[in-house]
């Protein structure tokens, strides 16, 4: 076999690497573009499949909702008020009595108690109750959300 390099060979005399390479390439061309073919051709979904905060499980109807199609209404006010928890907790050991008080006196649905430098979530959740706590688990700060 002459000098010649593997890019000038004819394409049935090129290396296995490159052989590989382009199926592989091709492989994954088609494993990308398939997908995105299928869901061109879907149709639209009815209404009634697609999930929507503006609608309610049956039985759920609270009097006074808006018909279907029409725009949902404001949000209520926030259910979560850290002020009362805060006044009467912080100080204290964060027990499992004393972090069940502090979700019910601000009147949230769910309660975390927050350590220092432990990782979070950022979003904020209306109902949930955040209890801040130090090194040595006394409540430092009670928050919403």
């Amino acid at each position: 076999m002459s000098n010649r390099t593997a890019l000038s060979l004819p394409p049935h005399r090129l290396p296995l690497q490159r052989l590989l390479f382009q199926r592989l390439f091709s492989s994954a061309v088609l494993a990308v573009s398939l997908p995105l073919a299928m869901a061109a051709c879907a149709g639209p979904r009815a209404a009634d499949e697609m999930p929507s905060a503006a609608v309610e499980p049956a039985g759920a109807q609270a009097p006074g909702n808006v018909a279907p199609g029409e725009p949902s209404p404001m949000p209520s006010r926030p259910t979560c008020n850290a002020a009362p928890a805060k006044a009467g907790l912080v100080g204290k050991t964060a027990d499992a009595a004393t972090v069940e008080q502090a979700k019910t006196s601000a009147g949230g649905h769910t309660v975390r108690v927050l350590k220092p430098g432990q990782m979070i979530t950022k979003e904020y959740l209306d109902g949930r109750v955040n209890v801040h706590v130090d090194e040595n688990n006394v409540i430092v700060d009670i928050g919403c959300g």
